[in-house]
């Protein structure tokens, strides 16, 4: 017995997948209330070709003293914008003025039928 190939299924998983690619579960509720949670790991080794990767994403505003230096931003142009992507764009602009943190507002890569709507906003942060 021979089995064939279910082509239109198989196109049909490859295009959600290429619509879809960060389907992801939710975060827990710890994740959101512990104050100053950064978002990307600090033990992270990073080359020296990518310093802005150093700058922390966080979730909560942080219990040390701060001051809000800059409104920081992505839009989601294309549908295939993730949301790593928004956000390495936010910590480049941050990282250009000198910034120790962004504290997250907003990411939401979320599409319509007009096109992709989603997007990331946050403040960059000075430490006083």
């Amino acid at each position: 017995m021979k089995i064939k190939p279910s082509w239109p299924l198989l196109l049909l998983l490859t295009s959600l997948t290429l619509l879809f690619p960060n389907c992801s579960p939710a975060q827990t509720s710890d994740s959101r209330t512990s104050p100053s949670k950064a978002i990307n790991s600090p033990k992270k080794a990073v080359r020296s070709d990518e310093p802005w990767k150093d700058i922390p994403l966080l979730l909560d505003r942080p219990e040390r003293k701060y001051q809000v230096v800059a409104l920081v931003s992505a839009p989601q142009i294309f549908l295939w914008d993730t949301e790593d992507a928004m956000k390495e764009s936010m910590q480049k602009q941050a990282w250009k003025i000198k910034a120790d943190a962004i504290i997250l507002d907003r990411v939401d890569s979320s599409f319509r039928f007009t096109g992709p709507c989603g997007g990331a906003n946050g403040r960059a942060i000075r430490y006083q």
